[in-house]
């Protein structure tokens, strides 16, 4: 960042987000929410999904005003039904027509971008702060290139060209989201994109040896217990340290898969400091973003564990403890009042697309 950005960041006013849920509250919620859910055989999600998203967004507050959110549960409701319907053809075709479902892969990947980009208005305008609404509107082709095309591209570089996806796509998001009539804008450089991908590199090295330190002194320590505890019986510790062996190397490929996953973890909370430090709303206002991502992988990673230690019943926990934590490491900073903005009459969007995207796992969001 250059000394006139950052003698321009030092005259704006820092409005800080702030979280005011609980777990206690939430807990309350989602405990009806699962047993609704349950008695009625699925149909309640929408319900539920509405609850959940109003409570986190009435909690999420800006300069003394919360956000909301204002999907009705049977729109919610009827994009599932019409999404589940999907699925379950689809299924039916791929079992008993393996072939049929091959030739519907082309349509799938034809749709998807309008399907992304219905999703993305529909979430954006059913968000608001201060009765104004967000939205969103990006074209097909964009979509297509940036969020489809561009993901295969890097995996086939084994992520080596990931910053410059990165940068498509969060400049695509960013430059066609709008609230009311006011522009965000995102420019985000690709060297700090680069930086991130580096430490990313580094953070997996790291655990990987870490790791694997951590299992050859298991496989080392429990051979030599079997051994103690076995006798002097050679036939006998070759069979034991062959079954260590083969234990430790079935963990050591489940926990190399798992530092992949808590490496993209650490990735994606530094593409998200890059992007938000990098956008603009009306040309004059900045946010900010100041995630730690040691600290980010250690919370997803703890709220796992703990989420799988008690069946499930930490869920609640994990949410806002990972929904408080993004909230209070994010920042508008603010030149002058925030102007008076308008609601515009833009496109609504899709609800099946957006359960479609939420069902399927796609996220887009930062």
């Amino acid at each position: 960042m250059t000394e006139t950005a950052i003698h321009t960041e030092e005259a704006l006013e820092t409005k800080p987000f702030s979280f005011t849920g609980t777990a206690k509250e939430y807990f309350g919620i989602w405990i009806v929410n699962l047993f609704l859910s349950i008695i009625t055989l699925g149909i309640y999600t929408a319900w539920a999904k509405v609850r959940r998203l109003r409570y986190f967004y009435g909690n999420t507050w800006l300069d003394g005003h919360n956000f909301e959110y204002h999907a009705k549960p049977i729109q919610i409701l009827i994009g599932r039904i019409i999404v589940v319907g999907y699925l379950v053809f689809t299924n039916i075709v791929a079992n008993f027509y393996p072939i049929a479902s091959l030739i519907l892969i082309l349509p799938y990947f034809v749709i998807l971008p309008w399907v992304i980009n219905k999703a993305l208005a529909f979430n954006a305008r059913m968000t608001s702060y201060r009765n104004v609404r967000f939205s969103f509107a990006g074209s097909y082709l964009q979509s297509l290139g940036i969020l489809i095309l561009m993901p295969l591209l890097v995996l086939s570089t084994l992520g080596l060209i990931a910053p410059i996806g990165s940068q498509m796509a969060v400049n695509y998001l960013g430059n066609n989201t709008k609230y009311g009539d006011m522009k965000f804008h995102t420019d985000a450089p690709l060297g700090a994109l680069y930086g991130v991908l580096g430490w990313t590199i580094l953070f997996t090295l790291a655990a990987s040896i870490t790791l694997g330190i951590a299992i050859f002194g298991a496989i080392v320590a429990s051979t030599g217990a079997a051994g103690l505890l076995g006798g002097v019986d050679l036939g006998r510790e070759i069979d034991s340290s062959s079954a260590y062996l083969i234990y430790g190397l079935t963990i050591g490929i489940f926990a190399f898969y798992a530092v992949l996953i808590f490496a993209y973890v650490y990735y994606r909370a530094g593409v998200r400091n890059v992007a938000y430090n990098f956008t603009t709303l009306d040309a004059v206002h900045r946010l900010r973003s100041t995630l730690s991502r040691l600290k980010y992988v250690w919370i997803i990673f703890s709220n796992f564990v703990l989420v799988i230690l008690t069946v499930g019943l930490m869920r609640p926990w994990a949410a806002i403890r990972t929904w408080s934590y993004l909230a209070t490491n994010t920042a508008l900073l603010q030149s002058g009042e925030l102007a008076i903005t308008r609601n515009m009459d833009d496109p609504e969007g899709n609800v099946a697309t957006a359960e479609y995207l939420d069902i399927d796992g796609i996220d887009f969001g930062l």
